[in-house]
């Protein structure tokens, strides 16, 4: 009997020894710094440790280094991404396991879920993605209380990890005294009516106030997409029914080529509440009733919206006024990826209340490659993304204005 209790403690030293993060990680939340910013103390950005291994909410932690991640937990499936390349993660029990983009399993540990909210593995994520990232001991002059550490993750910061944490230090105490701070008792009367005079306490200036997020719920952005024949549309589509609870709708623009090439594709965007309207290289009505005619044959649905490439839209606008359909100019519309950055791309976006704006994408990998980015740009800013469907006049946005 003796032996075993010594061999049951002989074991959990060891354990101890082996997983210090896990042991430390059940009394412990760990602050995250991204370069050098520190990350908001709470649940939706603090990692937790199992089996030796960081693991780290796919959303709201990486979006800085330019690694998104997306879920539907109704699923059990969630995609982190970078650029074009993903990985795709199974996290229904018994069924859990990782994907690239090549179809190929990696040998992940199994991403986990709680609640709706994603975890990945740090240590797999950074190596897939290019990154690195460190844990780093909090000095205790910041916090004497306890020990407490940081997850330090890098991407193109020169400075290291524990001047990151320094830079950081009044937010890091900050933050852990409203963490770790225990609830006001009520204080009972004192004693002969007379209350007891409170010990001086050195004066503390109050905390900068707290700026609200600006959002954008009166703004309206439409997106839409042509030329799907350049191959990233079902990515694009991927992107879109992955995060349903986002409820962003978008439109597809569709050639004659573009039905020829993938009919299904065409039934899967109906079939997902997205809309389609005709794409229009040479603007005549002949050309708008044939792939109308192809449209219907593909997916049994009808439309009358219309778009055209930039040589074709004067004849499609006019064609258009005379036909009774619903033009939407590209000219005023396709967003130039190949010379604005994101930030320029997200700065043509509107913000005046009742204001609109039409995005357009072509189905590039490149094009695709910035909408990760402008998702998340309007899903964070609360913009109203809806679907253009008949109903819907085209207001038209002069980018030079």
């Amino acid at each position: 009997m003796k032996k075993r209790i010594l061999t049951f403690l002989l074991i959990a030293v060891l354990a101890i020894t082996i997983f210090p993060f896990e042991s430390r990680a059940a009394v412990t939340p760990y602050f995250v710094i991204v370069n050098e910013t520190l990350l908001p103390f709470n649940e939706s950005t603090m990692p937790f440790v199992s089996g030796g291994e960081v693991f780290v909410p796919i959303t709201g932690v990486l979006n800085d280094i330019g690694v998104w991640g997306v879920g539907d937990a109704d699923r059990d499936f969630a995609r982190v991404f970078r650029d074009m390349r993903y990985v795709d993660l199974h996290t229904r029990p018994g069924m859990t396991r990782t994907v690239n983009q090549d179809g190929i399993e990696l040998d992940w540990p199994a991403s986990r879920r709680v609640g709706r909210r994603f975890y990945a593995p740090l240590r797999q994520l950074s190596s897939f993605f290019g990154f690195t990232f460190q844990v780093e001991a909090i000095p205790r002059e910041i916090i004497p209380e306890r020990q407490m550490y940081a997850v330090r993750i890098v991407s193109g910061s020169v400075i290291n990890a524990q001047t990151a944490i320094g830079m950081n230090r009044n937010a890091i105490r900050e933050a852990y005294l409203e963490h770790f701070a225990p609830p006001s008792p009520s204080e009972p009367p004192q004693p002969g009516g007379a209350d007891t005079p409170p010990p001086d306490v050195p004066y503390q200036p109050p905390p900068p106030p707290v700026e609200e997020p600006q959002t954008y719920e009166d703004v309206t952005v439409h997106l839409s997409f042509y030329n799907l024949a350049a191959g990233s549309a079902e990515w694009i589509l991927d992107l879109f029914d992955i995060q349903v609870e986002s409820g962003f709708s978008v439109n597809f623009f569709v050639s004659a080529e573009d039905i020829f090439i993938d009919p299904g594709i065409m039934r899967r965007i109906a079939g997902t509440g997205h809309t389609l309207g005709i794409w229009l290289s040479q603007g005549t009505f002949e050309e708008y009733l044939e792939i109308s005619r192809l449209l219907f044959d593909a997916a049994k649905m009808r439309t009358v919206m219309v778009s055209a490439s930039e040589a074709a839209s004067d004849a499609a606008m006019t064609m258009s006024q005379e036909n009774g359909l619903i033009f939407w100019d590209s000219r005023q519309s396709i967003v130039d990826y190949t010379t604005q950055s994101l930030w320029e791309i997200t700065a043509t976006i509107p913000r005046e209340s009742g204001a609109s704006r039409h995005l357009m994408f072509p189905c590039s990998e490149d094009a695709a490659a910035f909408l990760p980015g402008v998702y998340s740009f309007l899903r964070n800013n609360s913009f109203s993304v809806e679907r253009i469907t008949e109903t819907v006049l085209p207001i038209p946005h002069n980018i030079g204005e």
